[in-house]
């Protein structure tokens, strides 16, 4: 069995690596709400340029045929 003073020390070294995790954590959500910003940015842009593009796009109505005369 273990003593107290490495019970002790296995507690003291187990709750530094939590911290550690949590501030990974912390960094990892910060990462990723500030790429959901950027897609929904880039989400907004490519869409207002294919609504241009599908306006520009817009044919212009055909000419009705004339049959020819035999």
């Amino acid at each position: 069995m273990a003593t107290a003073k490495q019970l002790e020390n296995n507690i003291k070294r187990k709750k530094q690596k939590l911290v550690k995790l949590e501030k990974e954590i912390k960094a990892e959500q910060a990462l990723i709400a500030k790429l959901e910003k950027e897609l929904a940015a880039v989400s907004k842009k490519e869409e207002a340029a294919a609504k241009a593009k599908a306006k520009a796009k817009v044919k212009p109505k055909a000419k009705a045929k004339t049959k020819a005369k035999k």
